[in-house]
């Protein structure tokens, strides 16, 4: 998945719309955005007006704060949003269809919520504090391409001839149910908490887990919850103590079966050790990473064997002993992590799946992995969630 590049366009409203603005963009480079922000981007004696353009220009995705004084600065054409705007314009005129600039909206007060410029264009609005956390997802979802409700599978007509390399019919049972069900055949009579500290244990306990069906072609029932959440498509075992989730290589540490409360608040608890380096990136980034996640990782394609850079992966070509090499799509994504590592498994209509609780669930991970917190504290917090309407 490839990191994208936004610039955050601003006016500089107060000191405390300043900091709501570096606040954003603070929570946007932990989950992965690399963002272009004057506060940090630019130094004493800096070209002001060339940072800009480069910003709004090379950026993927641009986000237009919009307030009051944004909107009339632009509409007016004043000072550096003035200067923005002129930029702006131009590029909708030779691209009427983009949409790489994002109105983000913070206390507008008039009806027009947006500058003139961006009139009629869809937005988020972020002026309610208390919707914080679920407008950022929304946002996370748009700029990584991934649709936070994504558009069903066109189905097969009724009266087409059965076909039998077809995904087969959840038949409308639920995913908690689905979910409960193979978690009972996996760890039989676990009632609380039971862990499996043994690999070859733990993994044998995922097969049962896993087993064919479990992806449909209605839904995908089983899902990863860590700094983001996704469904499982597949699951593979790469050795005796290391297993393929989806693109995630995980070395299995330890694993806790979750069966504390009702059958739809069970849950998978894994706990991965540090995995090899590739060797293609600098470790110098690790720290960093760790700061803002709580671990690090590389993104990588695996290509005959032979791990290739994210950069490779995406551009489909490699160079082998002084020669590019076509991939010709042979590679696969792999994501391996390089410092230890924990993620939940649950259905998808887990009252887990709460916008409202990811935060609180990544700072509980985080201090799992530290030692300053216990499982139990995490199943405790995930107990005292709301049963999804869904579920």
């Amino acid at each position: 998945m490839q990191t994208p590049t936004v610039f955050i366009s601003y006016s500089h409203d107060s000191d405390g719309h300043r900091d709501w603005v570096y606040q954003l963009a603070c929570r946007l480079v932990e989950n992965g955005v690399e963002v272009v922000l004057d506060q940090w981007d630019i130094q004493l004696g800096s070209n002001i007006l060339k940072f800009m353009e480069k910003g709004l220009t090379n950026s993927d995705r641009v986000l237009v704060v919009c307030t009051d004084n944004y909107n009339q600065k632009s509409n007016e054409g004043l000072g550096g949003v003035g200067y923005e705007k002129n930029i702006l314009t131009a590029e909708l005129f030779s691209s009427q269809d983009t949409n790489k600039f994002i109105p983000c909206i913070r206390g507008v007060s008039t009806k027009l919520k947006t500058p003139v410029c961006l009139g009629g264009r869809t937005y988020i609005d972020f002026t309610d504090d208390g919707n914080f956390d679920s407008n950022l997802k929304q946002l996370l979802h748009e700029l990584y391409g991934i649709p936070l409700k994504p558009k069903p599978v066109l189905g097969k007509s009724p009266f087409a001839p059965m076909d039998e390399d077809a995904l087969p019919s959840i038949r409308g049972e639920s995913s908690t149910v689905f979910f409960s069900n193979r978690f009972s055949d996996a760890f039989p009579g676990v009632r609380g908490i039971q862990w499996f500290r043994q690999p070859a244990d733990a993994i044998e306990r995922l097969r049962i887990l896993f087993r064919n069906p479990f992806v449909f072609h209605e839904s995908t029932p089983i899902w990863w919850w860590r700094t983001g959440d996704m469904h499982i498509n597949s699951f593979d075992v790469l050795a005796a103590d290391t297993v393929l989730l989806d693109h995630q290589e995980l070395v299995i540490d330890e694993l806790a079966a979750v069966n504390a409360g009702a059958y739809y608040q069970s849950f998978v608890y894994i706990k991965a050790k540090p995995s090899e380096p590739t060797g293609l990136y600098d470790p110098a980034s690790v720290p960093s990473q760790v700061e803002h996640w709580g671990y690090a990782r590389e993104e990588f394609g695996l290509f005959r064997g032979r791990p290739v850079t994210r950069a490779e992966y995406d551009d489909g070509s490699t160079v082998i002993d002084g020669k590019v090499v076509d991939m010709d799509r042979e590679a696969e994504l792999r994501v391996r992590y390089v410092t230890p590592y924990n993620l939940l498994i649950a259905p998808h209509d887990s009252p887990i799946n709460n916008n409202r609780f990811d935060r609180q669930r990544d700072e509980l991970l985080n201090s799992i992995l530290r030692g300053e917190a216990s499982l139990d504290t995490l199943v405790g917090a995930v107990l005292q969630l709301p049963k999804r309407s869904r579920a």
